[in-house]
């Protein structure tokens, strides 16, 4: 039984997950999409937006000292990583349904045969 969930509406982000892989559709980055088997699927991490604050208090220290105004709160953008047996597809989540993303991440996680389960 497959089951599609679209993460995103523009640029379409989706992933249909069937009986023995998943497919993928990322318009924002093409080399993301096509189609994976489970048993191919070694890890999968999402991975939240988070405030880069090195660099943050790194921009405001040049900003005082520059008198620049560059000063801000820089962000890690939220992604999905997978990690297959041949290449690794990191997903920006951009605009993206996070709860939507965080349940299909726990699906993926389910569907990956256990001797190829990694957890950090």
């Amino acid at each position: 039984m497959e089951q599609t969930v679209t993460l995103r509406s523009k640029p379409k982000l989706k992933i249909t997950l069937k009986s023995n892989g998943f497919e993928i559709v990322d318009r924002s980055d093409p080399n993301n999409s096509g189609n994976y088997l489970y048993q191919d699927l070694k890890n999968v991490k999402l991975n939240a937006e988070k405030t880069d604050w090195l660099v943050s208090l790194f921009s405001l220290m040049v900003g005082i000292f520059v008198s620049s105004s560059i000063q801000g709160n820089f962000k890690n953008k939220a992604n999905l990583q997978l990690e297959m047996i041949d290449r690794n597809l990191k997903i920006w989540l951009v605009d993206a349904d996070f709860q939507k993303v965080e349940n299909i991440s726990q699906l993926l996680t389910e569907k990956n045969p256990p001797q190829n389960n990694t957890y950090n």
